[in-house]
């Protein structure tokens, strides 16, 4: 398969692409992903092809698992570093264990995310679309598969094995591991 630069407006897009969670962080405002402003540009040109009919772009549940994590993370990161040193617990984690809800604060910024991926719109993965994938090993198997071939982590490589049941050729991501997978297309920035 092949890398193409996701910057380049000239790159045919394919029928069915799969979305990686670096690309769809970089959609918020005031991400500081070098590559926002391309992956912005990337996602408008992929929105009018959904519109138009001329493309589907999957989002597997690890992709939006991993959204939501980063941005609940992130803002329990800066509850955590806001509150006064002497009160502050260890780290942000055992902040959250301690006060669970705290989480409650953070759901704005998940639902403004849930507005942008809405507006695209994404096809969200269900199990049943995974179920004629592109072959009959098991889900794990293909997991270790892609983690020892590409040195990929468990989630990128979970991500890879669902877009392979799909029988999706294709990912976009702004995340640089993804440049050593050659059993798919990557659309990516920075081809460095």
């Amino acid at each position: 398969m092949a890398l193409y630069d996701l910057a380049d407006e000239t790159v045919l897009l394919p029928s069915q692409l799969v979305m990686d969670t670096s690309l769809l962080l970089a959609m918020r405002t005031g991400d500081d992903n070098p590559h926002a402003e391309a992956a912005q540009s990337f996602l408008r040109r992929v929105s009018e092809r959904i519109s138009s009919y001329q493309m589907i772009a999957w989002l597997p549940i690890p992709v939006l698992q991993e959204c939501y994590h980063i941005i609940l993370a992130n803002g329990l990161r800066n509850i955590w570093q806001n509150m006064a040193g002497t009160s502050r617990p260890a780290n942000w984690l055992k902040m959250y264990k301690d006060h669970p809800e705290l989480l409650d604060t953070c759901m704005s910024a998940v639902d403004r995310f849930r507005q942008l991926i809405a507006a695209i719109p994404l096809t969200p993965v269900r199990p049943e679309d995974l179920a004629s994938g592109a072959t009959d090993e098991p889900l794990e198997d293909r997991l270790h598969y892609f983690v020892s071939a590409y040195r990929l982590l468990p989630q990128d490589a979970l991500i890879l094995a669902e877009t392979e049941r799909l029988g999706v050729t294709g990912v976009a991501t702004l995340d640089r591991d993804w440049q050593r997978v050659t059993d798919f297309d990557i659309y990516t920035c920075s081809l460095d």
